[in-house]
């Protein structure tokens, strides 16, 4: 409130601002109808029998990568943040784990490995897909949503390409690093809502080399009122519900906004 109006940018794409509030009553609303609905994160984490050293530097490592990408983003000039990011992400947020998993395979069970747990059991299905239709529902069409930005100008099979490697590069790879790779390391060492409050301060800082302001201190506190807030959602959702695929529909939908499916059919 202090550092612009009350006002953020809520997208990369344009200057357009809205009041920082709009935001926190729509993740509000969702984070009580998380709390509220059926289901539980306690003893709902699949690493939880792993092995702690292990988690521990795991859990370094991938934290120190998502401050590599935060620090190596604003360090490049600003006009060519978009041409090093998409590299950035791959180096530092896909190949780098790779290989630290790939180090620590020998010393991994079977049963300890995150892909084995089960997404389709006791209603997880059932309640996130409520939680997404009530997101759509308040993102997108009530009082608080986003207001109309400007068209794009662009042929269609342009946009199909750029949206579908966004969609990898941000949505899919974003959620399976922050959340799934470390909120969930994270939660065991630190409890549920430490780990996503840390997650969510690490995947909303780096979102400053794009958006946010012309100084940094707007730009911090505009990252934080905004993705810090989402990041909370995902976060809790992922908690709760250990259903990745929502997480990447619901983030792929932030960033391919209504205004361009409209346009493009």
């Amino acid at each position: 409130m202090i550092q612009n109006n009350g006002m953020i940018e809520f997208s990369a794409d344009h200057d357009i601002t809205v009041p920082f509030w709009h935001n926190w009553v729509i993740y509000g609303a969702l984070l009580l109808l998380i709390l509220f609905l059926p289901g539980s994160s306690s003893g709902n984490n699949p690493l939880s029998n792993k092995n702690r050293k292990v988690l521990v530097r795991q859990s370094t490592i991938l934290t120190t990568l998502a401050l590599l990408l935060f620090i190596g983003l604003l360090l490049v000039p600003k006009a060519d943040v978009f041409s090093y990011f998409p590299l950035f992400k791959i180096v530092l947020l896909l190949i780098a784990p790779i290989v630290m998993f790939f180090i620590y395979r020998q010393k991994r069970l079977k049963t300890e490995r995150l892909l084995n747990h089960s997404y389709l059991k006791d209603n997880q299905w059932l309640y996130p897909s409520i939680i997404t239709i009530m997101w759509i529902a308040l993102y997108y069409f009530s009082p608080f949503s986003s207001p109309e930005v400007p068209g794009y100008e662009i042929e269609w099979n342009v946009l199909f390409i750029g949206a579908l490697v966004s969609f990898l590069i941000n949505s899919v790879l974003e959620e399976v690093f922050y959340r799934v790779w470390l909120q969930t390391r994270l939660e065991v060492l630190l409890g549920t809502w430490p780990a996503i409050m840390v997650t969510s301060i690490l995947w909303a800082v780096w979102h400053m080399a794009i958006q946010g302001g012309e100084s940094a201190d707007i730009a911090f506190s505009n990252v934080i009122v905004n993705q810090g807030v989402t990041g909370l959602f995902l976060g809790f959702l992922w908690a709760k519900y250990r259903n990745v695929w929502v997480l990447i529909i619901i983030h792929g939908l932030m960033n391919f906004p209504l205004e361009v499916i409209t346009e493009l059919f």
